[in-house]
C-alpha cells in the first residue's frame, strides 16, 4: 500500500492518519550545487510520484554546525527567515569541512563525519570517518517499496493536503535491533520502536495514553545519532509501524529542518542537543526539599493547619502549594485572592515563612471572560485573537468558564502578565505552579504573525519562560512547577508529570514518561506522589466519590519520589503522610528523613546535570549503552550517576532487578553484589531496593527539618571502594564545593578532603582497613557492619593514609 498522508485538519483531535491518499512529491535528483561558508546549497528537483506533472525545483541546504552535527533543510519555496524560540542562536562559528565530487555523488567531510549525497536517485548517507563500520549510521530510505509503483514508506518529499497546502516528510532506513528513545514525555515503553508518536500538546487526562503534555521533537538512536526536528508544527513519527525496515517523520509544514547529531555515545548526543537548545539552570536548593500539595487547600486556616501539623509530627517540609482555590471557586485565573477564604494572605505567607515553608501558587495562562484581568488584557490587545481580531476562545473544562489566552509572542503582553504576578512575589510568594498551556487555539493569529497551528506546541514554552524569567529577576534563581513543555523547556525548570490516576499501573507509566522525558534533554522533573486523581475503581461508584485511600500505593510512590529530582505529594485526596495510617506515616517519615540526608548528593548531581544535560532520573541504557539487556528496561532507573533504584510497581513483596556490569553495594545492608545479571530481592513495604555503584564516594548530610536548616555538619562520606582512583565535588549552592578524592599507593589508600563545615565521618566499604594515619597520628577505627568508619574534624581539610589488607582489596 502507499504511504498515507495526513490532512492538516486531522491534527486537531481526533487524530486519524489513515484516511487520505494525496499527491506525492519525491525528492529525486540534485541538479547542481554550490559550496557556501557553512556547507552546501543545492538545487534539487522533486517529481510527482502519482501524477505525472513534471519536475519541480526545490532548494536544499546542508550546513555544518560542528564536526559532529549537520543541519538539513528542504523547502517547497525559497528559504525565508523564521523566528525560532527553540534554538539558542541562528548562526554558529565556522567549522572546517571539505567538498569533492565522485561520479554520481557529492561528498562533504568534517573531521568526524562523511556525508554522501547521491545525486540521482537522491539519497543522503552519513558515515563515521573514524568508526569501525563501513556502513552509514544514517541513511535516507528510498527503497521501501510495496507491490507495483508504490511505497510502504515514501522517501523524503512533500505531499498535498486537503486544503491545497503541502506538508513534508523524511524516511530513514533502520538497522536490525535498532532502538529509539526520547520524543518528550511519552507514557509507553522506553524503546519507541514499533510505536506511532504524535508531537501535539494536549491535556492528557491521565498518564497512560499516547497523548502527551510535553512533546520534544528530538530522539536518540542506538545507531549512535540523534535527530532534532527544528519545528513547532505538528509532527507524526512512525517508528516501524508501517515497515520493519524504515521509520519516518511527517511535519505539517512545507519546510523540513532537522539537525543530525552524532555521538556515538548517548551522553554526547544529549550534549549536542543541549548545545543547540540550551541547558537547564540549577533550580534553587530549597526546591529539592519536600512539597505538600492538594487539589486543593481551600482556606487560609487549612493551609496553616497543615503546615503546623507537619512540623508537630516532625515531617520535613519546604514548600506548600495552593491550587486555584486561593482565587475562590472560579473562574480562574483572576490572579486575585479570595479574601473570604484567605482574609490575610500576606500574613499567612509570613507565618509560613516563620515555619521555614515557602508558598507556591497555582496559575494558568487563560483569563476568564468578564474578569478584571481579562478586561485589562482585552483593552490592550494582549489576548490571542482570531483573524478578525476577536479573542480566540480556549477550550478548557477545568475552570468551567469562557476563557482567552494571553499572547506571549507580544513582549508587552508578557511583561503585563508578569506585573500581575509580581504583586504576589512582593507578598512573599516563592513560586508558581504553571498549570495547563496545552489548549492554545489552532484557529488563532498571534501578535508576531504566526498561526495557531505553528504556535500550539510552542505556547507552553513561551508561557513558562515568561513566569520563570520573572522569578529569576526577583530571586536571582528562577523556578516554575510546569505541566506543559516543548523543545527548549529545559531552560525553564521544573516540570512535573501531569495528572496520573491513583494506581500502581499509572505509577509505572509515570516512570516510563519520566525516563523518556529525561532522554529528551530535560534533567529535572517531578510527579504527583500518590497519584493526582482518584483510583480508577472509584469511577464505577459515582455515589462514593471519595474512594478509600491506598496506603500501599502512597508508600510505594513516596519511595519513588524520594529518589526523583523533585518530590511533591499531590492529589484530589489528602496526600499528607499522616492521613494514611500509622504504619504508612512511619515509613514516609523514614524516607523523608533520608531525602534530606541525600541532599548533598542530589544537589551535586543537579549541578552536573545542568552542565551536561544528563537527566537525574536516567534509564540504565544511558549509562550502559553497550549492554543490550538495558535497551528496554523501564521499571528501574539510575538516580544520578551512582544510585540504582528499583521502585516496586506491583502489590508484591519481591522485585526482579537487573544489575549492570561492575560491582554494586546494597544501599541499606552494604552487601556487595556482582553485576551483569538479574537478581530477585525481597521488598517488604518499608523497603525500596537501592544499590550504590562500586567506586563511588557518596555524600550524606545530617537529618534536617527543612533544606536551609543548617550546614553540612556532620558530612558523611560513604566510600564504596574499587581499584580505580575516584573523586567527587560536593556542591552546596553558593558555598564553595567540597572536594574529595582517593587513590591507591601500593597497599595504601590516600584520601584527601578539602575543608568541610564541621564534623566529617568517613565510612569505608569493600576493603578491610588495618589503620589510618593523619599527620603521623594514629586514628582509632570504629567498626560497623561490613565496614569501618572514622570521625574527624573536617574544618581544615584532611589527608588520610589508610593501610588496607591487600588480599581483601578489590583488584
Amino acid at each position: 500500500m502507499m504511504d498515507k498522508p495526513v490532512p492538516w485538519s486531522e491534527f486537531v483531535a481526533p487524530l486519524d492518519f489513515t484516511k487520505y491518499y494525496r499527491k506525492q512529491l519525491i525528492l529525486n535528483r540534485c541538479v547542481d550545487f554550490r559550496v557556501t561558508q557553512t556547507g552546501l546549497a543545492l538545487n534539487c528537483q522533486v517529481d510527482h510520484w502519482v501524477h505525472d506533472d513534471g519536475p519541480r525545483d526545490v532548494p536544499v541546504c546542508l550546513d555544518v554546525i560542528t564536526p559532529n552535527v549537520i543541519r538539513f533543510r528542504m523547502s517547497l519555496e525559497n528559504f525565508a527567515p523564521r523566528p525560532s524560540d527553540l534554538l539558542l542562536q541562528q548562526n554558529w562559528p565556522s567549522v572546517p569541512f571539505q567538498v569533492r565530487e565522485e561520479s554520481n555523488k557529492i561528498i562533504l567531510t568534517t573531521e568526524r563525519l562523511k556525508v554522501e549525497l547521491q545525486r540521482y536517485p537522491w539519497r543522503m548517507q552519513v558515515f563515521d570517518l573514524h568508526g569501525p563500520s563501513r556502513s552509514p549510521f544514517f541513511s535516507q530510505q528510498i527503497y521501501d517499496f510495496a507491490y507495483g509503483p508504490a511505497f510502504e514508506v515514501a522517501p523524503i518529499g512533500f505531499q498535498a493536503e486537503e486544503d491545497g497546502k503541502f506538508s513534508v516528510r523524511e524516511a530513514v532506513a533502520v538497522t536490525p535491533g535498532e532502538s529509539f528513545y526520547g520524543f518528550g514525555e511519552k507514557f509507553s515503553s522506553l524503546d519507541k520502536w514499533n510505536q506511532e508518536i504524535t508531537s501535539w500538546s494536549v491535556d492528557c487526562g491521565n498518564v497512560s495514553s499516547p497523548r502527551s503534555y510535553k512533546n520534544i521533537p528530538f530522539f536518540i538512536s542506538t545507531a549512535g545519532y540523534g535527530v532534532f526536528v527544528n519545528s513547532s508544527f505538528p509532527i507524526v513519527y512512525r517508528m516501524g509501524t508501517q515497515s520493519g525496515i524504515s521509520y519516518s517523520f511527517h511535519v505539517l509544514d512545507c519546510e523540513l529542518d532537522y539537525f543530525l547529531i552524532y555521538g556515538p555515545s548517548f551522553k554526547e548526543i544529549l550534549k549536542g542537543y543541549c548545545d543547540l537548545t540550551g541547558y537547564a539552570p540549577v533550580p534553587p536548593k530549597w526546591s529539592f526539599g519536600f512539597w505538600l500539595s492538594r487539589c486543593g487547600y481551600k482556606s487560609q486556616d487549612e493551609v496553616e493547619e497543615i503546615v503546623l501539623e507537619s512540623r508537630r509530627r516532625g515531617f520535613p517540609l519546604d514548600v506548600i502549594s495552593i491550587d486555584p482555590w486561593w482565587m475562590g471557586n472560579g473562574p480562574w485565573t483572576t490572579a486575585e485572592w479570595d479574601m473570604k477564604a484567605f482574609p490575610n494572605p500576606k500574613g499567612m505567607i509570613t507565618y509560613l515563612l516563620s515555619q521555614h515553608v515557602r508558598t507556591c501558587l497555582w496559575i494558568h495562562p487563560y483569563l476568564p471572560v468578564g474578569s478584571r484581568i481579562y478586561e485589562e488584557a482585552l483593552a490592550q490587545n494582549y489576548l490571542v485573537s482570531k483573524p478578525d481580531g476577536a479573542p480566540s476562545p480556549v477550550i478548557e473544562t477545568f475552570s468551567g468558564s469562557s476563557l482567552a489566552a494571553v499572547d506571549f509572542t507580544n513582549p508587552r503582553a508578557a511583561a503585563w502578565f508578569q506585573s500581575w504576578l509580581q504583586r504576589l512575589l512582593d507578598m512573599g510568594v516563592a513560586a508558581f505552579k504553571t498549570d495547563f498551556g496545552e489548549q492554545s487555539p489552532v484557529d488563532a493569529v498571534y501578535a508576531d504573525g504566526r498561526t495557531g497551528l505553528e504556535m500550539h506546541n510552542l505556547y507552553p514554552l513561551l508561557y513558562n519562560k515568561t513566569v520563570f524569567e520573572l522569578t529569576r529577576q526577583h530571586f536571582g534563581r528562577g523556578l516554575v512547577w510546569g505541566r506543559s513543555a516543548y523543545a527548549g523547556s529545559q531552560r525553564y525548570p521544573v516540570q512535573w508529570g501531569g495528572d496520573s490516576y491513583a494506581s500502581l499501573d499509572q505509577m509505572r507509566t509515570q516512570l516510563q514518561g519520566l525516563l523518556s522525558y529525561g532522554m529528551s534533554g530535560v534533567p529535572f522533573c517531578g510527579h504527583d506522589i500518590g497519584g493526582f486523581d482518584y483510583s480508577p475503581e472509584s469511577f464505577y461508584y459515582p455515589d462514593q466519590p471519595d474512594s478509600p485511600k491506598d496506603a500501599e500505593l502512597y508508600v510505594r510512590w513516596l519511595q519513588f519520589g524520594t529518589f526523583s529530582s523533585h518530590m511533591r505529594a499531590h492529589g484530589k485526596q489528602p496526600r499528607e503522610p499522616w492521613t494514611y495510617g500509622e504504619e504508612a506515616a512511619q515509613i514516609a517519615l523514614k524516607y523523608l528523613k533520608l531525602r534530606y540526608r541525600l541532599l548533598p548528593y542530589i544537589y551535586s548531581q543537579a549541578v552536573r546535570s545542568s552542565q551536561t544535560g544528563l537527566p537525574m532520573v536516567r534509564p540504565l541504557v544511558l549509562e550502559c549503552q553497550e549492554d543490550p539487556n538495558t535497551q528496554n528496561i523501564d521499571q528501574q532507573y539510575l538516580f544520578g550517576e551512582s544510585l540504582l533504584v528499583a521502585p516496586v510497581l506491583t502489590r508484591s513483596r519481591r522485585k526482579s532487578v537487573y544489575l549492570p556490569a561492575g560491582e554494586w553495594f546494597d544501599f541499606w545492608t552494604k552487601e556487595r553484589q556482582p553485576g551483569g545479571r538479574w537478581i530477585e530481592v525481597d521488598a517488604p513495604l518499608d523497603h525500596l531496593p537501592v544499590w550504590v555503584k562500586g567506586g563511588t564516594i557518596f555524600p550524606l548530610g545530617p537529618e534536617l527539618p527543612y533544606v536551609d536548616a543548617g550546614p553540612l555538619d556532620p558530612l558523611t562520606l560513604e566510600i564504596y571502594l574499587s581499584s580505580d582512583d575516584r573523586s567527587v565535588e560536593i556542591c552546596d549552592e553558593d558555598k564553595p564545593a567540597i572536594k574529595a578524592a582517593c587513590h591507591w599507593q601500593g597497599g595504601h589508600l590516600i584520601l584527601e578532603v578539602t575543608p568541610t563545615p564541621g564534623l566529617l565521618e568517613v565510612n569505608l566499604f569493600g576493603v578491610h582497613v588495618v589503620s589510618a594515619r593523619s599527620k603521623n597520628q594514629l586514628i582509632p577505627l570504629r567498626g560497623i557492619p561490613n565496614g569501618q568508619f572514622l570521625r574527624l574534624d573536617g574544618r581544615s581539610g584532611i589527608i588520610l593514609v589508610l593501610e588496607v589488607l591487600k588480599d581483601l582489596a578489590i583488584e
